[in-house]
């Protein structure tokens, strides 16, 4: 079975290669369905992987729908990917090797992924400015403060620098009062997902696609506000703890004055497939 779905996946790829000009045009022309091909991209593979997706989702306040918005999530496996396209058309921060990876750089590059040298510090500020400018254009965008995958059981450091593109975007557009910075964290029903250390890409697909279904939680935490003057170090500590508290509780999302008693935002679980 896992070879018939390796040529399910190869044949999807193959059709949404073929659809990539409507693609480009979308995204020049600034088209609504721009949005929508990588949601359609990452549920076809998510069913094919079966990479089960629960969301349990704590919307931004509907008074403020319109606010750009920040997701901070911990990183696990490159399944992580496929799982937030399945639910909403995000975009992300990528490290700048992968935008050298045949056909993968392609599909990145189309759902407008942000790609960073992390061994350059001086690549941050102009990293920045185009995590802000894709906020400002109304895609949420997805950021790993981790900068690194780890085994899901333990959180790593959240390191700030890319927070600031909160801040910029602030500075650059005088009429957007704040910046909602959504936690999130993943989660999912076996080791067997998580893709860290040196291990490689292809032997790890291959042994997802031989394993049984995985399932995958996406838990969302209420938004908080990123404002004028606010400090990005504060913010990705915030983001932080509230991802810890998420992943701590192993059966079940947080009751609101549990979070509240953390010193983080409460959430609002609402369960739901991709």
């Amino acid at each position: 079975m896992a070879y018939l779905r390796v040529t399910a996946i190869l044949l999807a790829m193959l059709v949404f290669l073929c659809l990539t000009p409507l693609q480009w045009v979308a995204l020049r022309r600034r088209w609504p369905l721009r949005r929508w091909f990588p949601v359609a991209f990452g549920r076809t593979l998510t069913n094919l992987l079966r990479l089960d997706v629960c969301a349990q989702c704590a919307a931004p306040p509907e008074s403020h729908p319109q606010d750009p918005r920040l997701i901070a999530a911990n990183h696990v496996s490159w399944l992580d990917i496929l799982a937030f396209c399945s639910v909403e058309p995000v975009c992300f921060l990528a490290k700048r090797e992968i935008g050298a990876w045949p056909l993968i750089s392609t599909f990145a590059r189309l759902q407008e992924t942000v790609f960073v040298d992390r061994q350059r510090r001086r690549a941050i500020p102009s990293t920045n400015a185009a995590m802000a400018q894709r906020m400002l254009s109304g895609r949420p965008m997805l950021l790993f403060p981790e900068a690194t995958t780890g085994d899901g059981t333990a959180l790593r450091k959240f390191h700030s620098s890319h927070f600031a593109a909160a801040r910029d975007l602030l500075s650059a557009a005088s009429g957007v009062e704040r910046v909602l910075v959504q936690p999130v964290a993943i989660r999912y029903s076996t080791p067997a997902a998580a893709w860290f250390g040196d291990a490689t890409l292809l032997p790890h697909i291959w042994s997802v696609l031989k394993g049984e279904p995985i399932r995958c939680d996406l838990i969302f935490g209420k938004p908080f506000p990123y404002e004028r003057g606010d400090d990005r170090k504060i913010a990705a500590s915030r983001a932080a703890s509230a991802v810890a508290l998420m992943l701590a509780s192993k059966t079940r999302v947080p009751e609101p004055d549990q979070a509240e008693g953390a010193g983080i935002p409460a959430l609002d679980a609402v369960p739901g497939n991709a």
